[in-house]
């Protein structure tokens, strides 16, 4: 609930501090002196736009800060702890800070933070009714979700959401395994010519490299035949063999040393030793068994070729061929083992989508039947508010065409007339301010007990009635204030003595400055107030008499 409120420098307001209690609290005051300044406040510190013209005069900036307990709201806590807001003693405050040149700052537990964070949280906290306008009652959404709290149906909508959030996941993952078949489908072929290209390489892990090494094995050892043959053909010609042509030449050589055998012996010798060396390398060369596999170097010549090509078509080093290869298999595999899955998961959905629609009927009917009692009790209830010939009825209309989606099948529509003899007909169409308010003040009396929010403040409600209707919404705030923290704006003096605590505003001038102070009255000063509100600003000792009596009456 709200604890305190904190305001300086804004509008009239110089800095007033209002502390409030739970139950229900009034702000008074003559016409003009500032009663509506918690409502402007606070709408501004849940987001509301602000602009230069909220700075008191001379000022150069306006402040605002409300502190409210959360110890009970699960809702705020979470959001505190989701966005690392969370404060040391538990507390939440709200600030806003607005420049004499219309730019504002927004803080959360004294961290910046956007108008949507203080939107989003504040909606948690307080929810406004105004005269002039109740957004929240005439919102189709919140319809449905004010039938729901009327209802106590909060647990079923749940209920309805996570059944369709689990049949929505498998539903989108059947949709996605549907899009992958199809285009895995216009793949096949070539992933399945691919594949076949590839087994036909038959490539595994280390493969490629010692192709390689073979291949450059066989390149050399060809070489080396062709090196081999050569030198036997020196050495063993028929007709002109080295070896033969030496020892021709030795036997002429010997024929003629007689005449120089000094000179020519040791020739002879070196030419005998060069011969019978080349003798011993040709039997060695002989003795070398290299042979030549021309057929062999073709095929891994051709394999190379191939491993280079799919190593450019897939934009891979050749030696990772094979992860290629595996990696096609898998692709091929799981499109394979797509078709089951997707049989699988059919049953899964439809299973899923029954579970869900079961739930929506469920809370289709318990809807229908909380609509009715609410049509009931709502147009009892606006009869005490000035609204004698008020009927308010709540249709529920189920969709049986739409898609599956969150809260259910079902469509609410609010539909009012204030008059005797008129149809009832769309709700924000037909009610005016007033009536809109009043209707809200009944709603949330009926709907206090599950899911209201923690604080409500009512803007003058109570404009256009009077007398024993006026007593009949005091009572009703005084009731709501037992289920949650209200704070309303009146210039009844019923309303106002129906509540717990009161605060007065006044417009004072000092200096030539025109300022509003907010006092909180003690049970004298109430006394006062009222009876000042009873008598058109004339107090008598009469009127003070049928203050103290109706402030008694109503329990205080």
């Amino acid at each position: 609930m709200l604890e305190q409120l904190i305001v300086k420098d804004f509008a009239l307001s110089a800095k007033n501090t209002l502390d409030f209690n739970s139950g229900m609290t009034c702000i008074t005051g003559e016409t003009g002196a500032g009663k509506s300044l918690t409502v402007d406040a606070l709408s501004l510190l849940l987001g509301a736009r602000a602009d230069a013209n909220m700075v008191r005069t001379g000022a150069s900036k306006a402040e605002l800060n409300a502190v409210f307990s959360i110890d009970k709201n699960e809702q705020a806590q979470s959001f505190l702890k989701s966005h690392d807001l969370v404060s040391d003693d538990g507390s939440l405050m709200l600030r806003r800070v607005i420049g004499s040149d219309g730019k504002s700052k927004a803080y959360i537990n004294d961290t910046p933070c956007t108008l949507a964070w203080l939107k989003e949280i504040g909606a948690m906290l307080v929810a406004i009714h105004g005269q002039h306008a109740s957004i929240k009652l005439i919102d189709k959404s919140n319809q449905l979700k004010l039938v729901d709290d009327f209802g106590k149906l909060n647990n079923k909508v749940k209920a309805v959401d996570e059944a369709f959030n689990a049949y929505n996941v498998s539903r989108r993952k059947l949709q996605e395994l549907a899009d992958e078949q199809q285009q895995g489908a216009s793949n096949y072929k070539n992933l399945k010519f691919e594949l076949d290209a590839l087994n036909k390489l038959d490539l595994k892990e280390g493969d490629y490299e010692q192709i390689s090494l073979d291949y450059d094995s066989l390149q050399h050892q060809s070489q080396a035949q062709d090196a081999v043959a050569l030198a036997l053909g020196v050495l063993e010609n028929e007709e002109h063999n080295i070896i033969d042509i030496i020892s021709a030449r030795i036997s002429d050589l010997s024929r003629v040393s007689v005449y120089a055998k000094d000179s020519i012996d040791p020739i002879v010798e070196d030419l005998s030793k060069a011969a019978e060396h080349l003798d011993l390398a040709r039997d060695a060369l002989n003795d070398l068994t290299l042979k030549a596999n021309p057929e062999l170097v073709e095929e891994l010549s051709e394999k190379l070729s191939k491993c280079h090509e799919f190593a450019r078509r897939f934009d891979v080093q050749p030696k990772e061929l094979y992860k290629v290869r595996e990696r096609l298999e898998k692709e091929l595999e799981h499109f394979l083992s797509l078709k089951e899955q997707i049989a699988g998961l059919t049953v899964d959905v439809k299973k899923l989508r029954d579970a869900y629609e079961a739930k929506c009927s469920e809370l289709s009917e318990l809807r229908a039947a909380a609509a009715k009692r609410m049509s009931s009790e709502v147009s009892l209830k606006i009869k005490e508010l000035a609204m004698k010939d008020g009927v308010f009825i709540v249709n529920v209309v189920r969709d049986e065409n739409c898609r599956p989606r969150l809260g259910g099948r079902d469509d609410v529509e609010f539909l009012f007339s204030a008059n005797l003899g008129e149809s009832p007909k769309e709700l924000g169409a037909v009610a005016s301010g007033g009536e809109l308010s009043r209707l809200a003040l009944a709603i949330e009396v009926l709907t206090s007990s599950a899911n209201s929010t923690p604080t409500l403040i009512f803007d003058e409600v109570d404009t256009g009635i009077s007398g024993r209707t006026a007593s009949s919404v005091g009572n009703l705030l005084r009731q709501l204030g037992q289920s949650v923290q209200v704070i309303t704006v009146t210039h009844l003096p019923q309303v106002a003595a129906s509540a717990n605590q009161q605060f007065l505003v006044n417009k004072v001038e000092d200096n030539s400055n025109v300022h509003s102070v907010v006092i909180k009255l003690d049970m004298a000063g109430r006394v006062e107030e009222i009876s000042r509100m009873m008598g058109g600003n004339v107090v008598t000792e009469a009127t003070r008499q049928s203050a103290h009596a109706l402030l008694k009456q109503s329990g205080n």
